[in-house]
């Protein structure tokens, strides 16, 4: 694993596209890196794990919670990759 290769990467995808999205399966669910904000100097990332959960009724509904939130600069983005990376999540969904 290359902490600054993937930084790098996912560093130009969240500068360059507001809706991207990196996320993985895990066991319990998904784990997703997030950007916020259409401001490419300004935005904020946030790892997400989505846990899917089963009512009394045997409905089944999602649930967030956030696990980390950050700023745009190329080490903050590098600390949400390891915290991604920790949690179960994979190099090759960084995209």
């Amino acid at each position: 694993m290359d902490l600054a290769k993937l930084g790098i990467k996912a560093k130009n995808l969240l500068d360059n596209d507001p809706d991207a999205i990196s996320e993985t399966d895990i066991e319990e669910g998904r784990l997703l890196i997030c950007r916020t904000g259409i401001d490419k100097d300004d935005y904020r990332v946030s790892l997400e794990k989505q846990i899917e959960i089963e009512d009394e009724n045997g409905n089944f509904d999602e649930e967030c919670e956030e696990i980390s939130e950050s700023g745009s600069s190329f080490e903050e983005i590098e600390e949400i990759i390891e915290y991604y990376l920790e949690e179960g999540g994979k190099e090759e969904s960084i995209c």
